[in-house]
C-alpha cells in the first residue's frame, strides 16, 4: 500500500516559513507606516519652505518702497526710538537727521540707503497685522489657514495641511554673539524681524517649523546701460 504524507523535516520547514511570515508582517507594516509618516513630514517641509520663500519676497515694511513711486527699489525705513547704532549718520558716523545714510552705507546713488527725509513715509514704520494677500512682511501673519489657498485648499498636496505664519520683531542690539534660534519675539519695532512658518496636519498637530530672519537693510538698484 502506498501512502502520501509529509515527512517530519517538511513539516518543520513549513512551520518555520509560516513563523517567518507571521513575524515579518508587523515589521513590514511598521516600515510602511514609517515611510508614509516620513513622506507626510517631507511634504510639509516642502510646503513650509515654499511659503517661507514666498513671504520673504515681500518688502520688509509697507513703507520700504516709496508709495508715490512704487517702481523704485526698497529703502531702509526709520525705526522710532530704535537703536542709535542704526540711525541716520553722516560720513563721519555722527547722527544727522537729514542724512540718507548710516554707518556701513556707501555714499553713492543706487546703493542701500534711507528714504529721503522729504518723503511722507520716511519716518513711519508699518504696524504688524494680517492682510490678504500680504503686501509686506508686516502683514503676512496667518493663523490656522488651509495650505495654500483657502479656495483650493491642499491642491497639489497629498494631505490636508493647516498653516500658521508669525512675523514679529527681535532684539537688534549689536552683539558679537548671535543666539539661534532667537525667539524673543516682540511687537516693539526693531531692525530685525523673525518669520516663523508652521505646517500642521488636519488635527492641528505641528509637522514642521521653519524660522528665518529679515533685516531692515533696504535694497540696491542695478546699474543700467543707457543711451
Amino acid at each position: 500500500m502506498k501512502r502520501n504524507a509529509f515527512t517530519m523535516i517538511e513539516l518543520i520547514f513549513a512551520i518555520v516559513i509560516i513563523a517567518i511570515v507571521v513575524i515579518s508582517l508587523p515589521l513590514m507594516m511598521k516600515t510602511n507606516e514609517d515611510a508614509m509618516e516620513a513622506n507626510v513630514v517631507q511634504e510639509a517641509l516642502f510646503a513650509s519652505s515654499a511659503k517661507m520663500m514666498q513671504i520673504l519676497s515681500y518688502p520688509w515694511d509697507q513703507h520700504s518702497v516709496d508709495s508715490s513711486n512704487p517702481n523704485t527699489y526698497g529703502k531702509v525705513v526709520d525705526i522710532p526710538l530704535g537703536n542709535t547704532a542704526y540711525v541716520r549718520k553722516d560720513a563721519n558716523g555722527t547722527s544727522d537727521l537729514l542724512s540718507s545714510y548710516r554707518v556701513g552705507h556707501i555714499l553713492e546713488d543706487n546703493h542701500r540707503r534711507f528714504h529721503d527725509v522729504s518723503l511722507a513715509d520716511a519716518n513711519t514704520i508699518g504696524t504688524l497685522g494680517s492682510v490678504t494677500p500680504p503686501t509686506a512682511l508686516n502683514n503676512a501673519n496667518i493663523t490656522n489657514a488651509p495650505f495654500d489657498n483657502p479656495a483650493t485648499s491642499q491642491t497639489g498636496y497629498k494631505n490636508n495641511y493647516k498653516m500658521d505664519v508669525s512675523v514679529g520683531y527681535i532684539s537688534d542690539t549689536p552683539s558679537s554673539t548671535f543666539i539661534f534660534p532667537n525667539t524673543g519675539e516682540t511687537t516693539t519695532p526693531t531692525n530685525i524681524k523673525l518669520l516663523t512658518v508652521t505646517i500642521k496636519d488636519s488635527s492641528g498637530n505641528p509637522l514642521t517649523l521653519l524660522r528665518s530672519y529679515s533685516s531692515n537693510i533696504g535694497e540696491f538698484d542695478f546699474a543700467k546701460r543707457r543711451f
